[in-house]
């Protein structure tokens, strides 16, 4: 298989990102009651196999390292968020965002040549988890002794990727390997980077810098996939206007879980204004990366087009699904019972 590199044609980083969607649905479908081996890893990607499959941590993050049949591909995949339900209530949305991405605080990102990059308390953790993370055959071996041991020292290719919270994580630990790389006179020119859905992981400082040093990243969002605007304030607000004609927010009122009646414009407004205070705070604003960041339309849900708050939800999680990522590729995944 032709490896890619910094001057790689548009076919193969098209196939690059076709694997590395498929990469995505198995470390999504991976969980402590689903082991890898029982996905439809080897429908998927005949001939590949797992060369490093990571111990899942306390927080449930999980990521392999898959190879093709040359060897001359290493892929990353980091999984995204455990949803164990669906999007029922405002409640829910808001908590998934604010908690299980964390980024009321943002910290400070040692591996960065610009001055000020700061990532959110959530993909740090994230980072850390994955930086920590050892092999199921090997406690003894990271993600990173790894990838530059057999893939890197060989001058083979490393893809890194990951689906919404996967890809946050992708995001910071691209820029991480890329400093690494450079600090210890290792060759950085093979590694590439594939993001879907991702939320914006730093301020931009981060994003400044991640682009500057890492050209070959890609990045896709659906323009009706409401979490890569988080936790953008500006971008939020922007949700106010989405699915037109229904599920339209300024057509949709709720009951809270104290029995106060609310407007979802207004909901999502508050949202946005809490986001803000935490860039004011911080005095850092959150901001997605550029380099190559592609986004495409998806025709809404039909069966959650009724004004409701329960079809505004249910139609934000059917566009966040990475099957509508996959057929912008051009790659078909079976959707999740809830949708097919």
């Amino acid at each position: 298989m032709t490896k890619l590199s910094n001057n790689a044609s548009n076919g193969d980083q098209q196939t690059a990102a076709k694997n590395a969607v498929k990469l995505c649905a198995v470390a999504n479908a991976v969980n402590a009651t689903n082991p890898i081996t029982d996905t439809n890893f080897n429908n998927l990607l005949p001939g590949w196999k797992i060369a490093w499959d990571g111990q899942q941590t306390a927080f449930a993050n999980y990521a392999f390292i898959a190879t093709d049949p040359a060897e001359e591909i290493y892929v990353l995949a980091i999984r995204g968020s455990l949803v164990d339900k669906n999007l029922i209530d405002w409640d829910d949305f808001a908590n998934w965002i604010l908690e299980d991405f964390n980024v009321a605080k943002q910290v400070s990102w040692q591996f960065a040549t610009t001055a000020n990059a700061k990532i959110s308390n959530g993909a740090n953790i994230g980072f850390n988890n994955l930086l920590n993370m050892r092999d199921l055959g090997n406690p003894l071996l990271s993600v990173t002794d790894y990838l530059i041991n057999n893939a890197v020292k060989k001058g083979k290719q490393v893809i890194i990727t990951g689906h919404s919270l996967g890809g946050n994580i992708a995001n910071v630990f691209a820029s991480y390997f890329i400093t690494t790389l450079t600090q210890t006179n290792l060759p950085s020119g093979n590694v590439s980077l594939y993001t879907f859905a991702a939320p914006a992981p730093g301020n931009g400082d981060f994003a400044k810098d991640l682009d500057a040093k890492l050209p070959t990243a890609w990045h896709y969002q659906s323009l009706n996939d409401a979490i890569p605007n988080f936790p953008v304030a500006s971008d939020i607000r922007q949700l106010v206007k989405w699915y037109s004609p229904a599920p339209a927010a300024a057509a949709i009122s709720f009951t809270n879980k104290e029995g106060k009646i609310i407007q979802l414009v207004d909901a999502i407004n508050t949202l946005a204004d809490l986001l803000s205070l935490t860039e004011l705070l911080s005095m850092s604003a959150y901001k997605q990366q550029a380099n190559n960041y592609t986004t495409f339309q998806t025709d809404l849900y039909a069966k959650a087009q009724g004004n409701t708050l329960a079809g505004w939800l249910a139609q934000a999680a059917y566009q966040h699904q990475l099957f509508n990522y996959a057929g912008y590729l051009s790659v078909s995944l079976k959707p999740a019972n809830q949708y097919a």
